[in-house]
């Protein structure tokens, strides 16, 4: 019978192989401007923090949906070594996102079911506050042992013969039974904009397939110097560091992301990025006021997590010009769909490419789950290697998550070319009906992003009398510029049909954004209310 293999299996079999070489760097852009680490871990000292950590975390109580633990640290090698330990303890980890509120925090723990949350600055005041009020199980990692001895079989979690630890010196003789929610690896809870968050559940077989597929689609091996720029708390960061380290290579993680500090880093160090394009804007913008110096060091780009202005996909040829660079496509429940290595001779505009391996993308009918012909917009489902093992203590919503032949659904409506590219239109509940014309949000940002005062643009849909909704844009100017709302929208109507152009247009200074750059237009939507409408122009 073949055995179970974990994230930390992989992990700890490097550590064995090659305990001195470099696992994660820590770079703090406050303190050293980013260049020189504050911390160097090799893999066997990385081993022994997830040690020290999984002592700390000891057996961990089963909740209502087996045994959690909650993670509420900053970017940096603990990070990575607490995903390890919970697995040594036979624990799912939940990491917590950590610019939630305090009662998003609470939100999170409680419907999970942590039993013990692993926290330290600069979150513990916030963690000690809730774990109080919720009575579970605190542990300070600033207060627990650098490290500890190397053990490859500990008794404890789940499984009765103890061999869910590392190394596999131990076999399984006995199979032990255990639901889903038990054999949990991690759950990713989503960014809630749609509602609640809820708990995406990976399993240990699911999460390690999830990482292996980070490799084989977008090249991650050994030799790499992958960039953590973004918070570790996200399953793309936590998941690309993870990665990494299951390749057997260097991460070089930031403690938060400075763009300047990441002209040196993407000149000298890392090799690969992944980089959301808010990200890649504020790189450009450091990039033309440091004198356009080549960044040379990096070889493979991947762009992500948010639509970006052709322009600044154009002008990423010239910042990196070394690098591959591709985009992709997938969401929490389905991993990488699609990818798309770009030809700076032949963009599409929101093109994100083919199907990743082992991956089946269609475009459906979003009422009927029909799928609707090449050139017809829909939404996004997908079928891949990653599976989809559902919501945490939510079966319906898990049900209403597939279509009735298995696919997973994206709430994203997209266009498949007849050479099977996938381009990305709008969000299912994002595309503005006015006046029984549809109206894709994505479209209409697209030229507001043209004008040459606007650097970034997020359009929604509010109610109206007459047209049942109207289009409504929020623009972030370019430093130094005052765009007027009635020219941008003159500007818009010379390129667009009159429906699909902004009635209302406000200025802002930035966007509300969730931690991977996604505007969250909720938020956007309720500033444009009575206070707002003073720094707006209706047309």
């Amino acid at each position: 019978m073949l055995q179970p293999f974990t994230v930390a299996d992989c992990v700890a079999a490097n550590a064995r192989s090659f305990p001195d070489r470099c696992a994660i760097e820590v770079l703090d852009p406050r303190t050293t401007g980013g260049v020189e680490p504050i911390e160097t871990w090799t893999y066997g000292a990385l081993w022994g923090r997830a040690e020290a950590l999984a002592d700390a975390l000891g057996p961990v109580s089963a909740g209502p949906h087996g045994p959690m633990a909650g993670l509420l640290l900053p970017n940096g090698a603990d990070h990575a070594a607490a995903y390890l330990a919970c697995q040594l303890v036979g624990a799912a980890a939940v990491p917590v996102n950590s610019r939630l509120a305090e009662p998003e925090v609470r939100y999170v723990l409680e419907d999970s079911g942590a039993a013990v949350l692993l926290s330290t600055e600069p979150f513990i005041d916030i963690a000690r506050r809730v774990t109080a009020d919720l009575g579970i199980r605190l542990i300070d990692a600033a207060e627990t042992p650098v490290s500890a001895p190397m053990r490859w079989s500990r008794p404890i979690g789940p499984y009765a013969d103890g061999d869910h630890r590392t190394g596999r010196l131990v076999p399984r003789t006995t199979p032990t039974e255990v639901t889903i929610d038990e054999r949990a690896a991690m759950i990713a809870y989503t960014s809630g904009t749609t509602g609640f968050p809820k708990g995406s559940i990976n399993s240990n077989a699911g999460f390690l397939t999830r990482l292996m597929h980070w490799s084989w689609t977008f090249g991650l091996t050994g030799r790499e110097v992958v960039s953590t720029p973004g918070p570790m708390f996200h399953l793309s960061y936590g998941g690309l560091t993870l990665a990494q380290l299951v390749a057997g290579g260097r991460a070089r993680v930031m403690t938060a992301f400075e763009p300047h500090a990441a002209l040196t880093e993407y000149a000298h160090h890392s090799t690969w990025a992944f980089l959301v394009p808010s990200m890649t804007a504020a790189i450009a913008e450091a990039w033309r006021d440091a004198g356009q110096p080549p960044l040379g060091a990096l070889r493979y780009l991947l762009s992500a997590g948010a639509p970006g202005p052709m322009s600044l996909l154009d002008e990423a040829f010239d910042i990196f010009p070394n690098a591959e660079i591709t985009d992709g496509y997938g969401w929490t429940e389905a991993g990488w769909v699609t990818y798309d290595i770009k030809d700076r001779s032949a963009l599409v505009p929101h093109c994100v490419g083919g199907p990743t391996p082992g991956s089946v993308v269609k475009v459906v009918d979003p009422e009927t789950c029909e799928e609707v012909p090449d050139g017809v917009a829909g939404e996004v489902v997908a079928m891949s290697m990653v599976p989809f093992e559902g919501y945490l203590g939510r079966p319906e919503a898990t049900a209403a998550a597939h279509t009735p032949d298995g696919f997973a659904r994206s709430g994203d409506m997209g266009i498949m070319a007849a050479d099977g590219r996938l381009a990305i239109v709008d969000r299912v509940n994002d595309m503005i009906i006015s006046g029984g014309e549809n109206v894709y949000c994505a479209e209409v940002e697209r030229v507001l992003v043209e004008h040459r005062d606007i650097a970034e643009a997020a359009v929604v849909g509010l109610p109206d009398e007459r047209w049942g909704e109207r289009v409504a844009a929020a623009v972030v100017p370019h430093e130094g510029s005052r765009p007027e709302p009635a020219e941008v929208i003159a500007f818009v109507r010379d390129r667009l049909a009159h429906y699909k152009c902004p009635r209302e247009l406000m200025v802002v200074g930035d966007l509300p954004r969730n931690a991977m750059g996604k505007v969250l237009k909720p938020l956007l939507a309720q500033q444009f209310g009575p206070d707002a409408q003073a720094s707006s122009s209706s047309a």
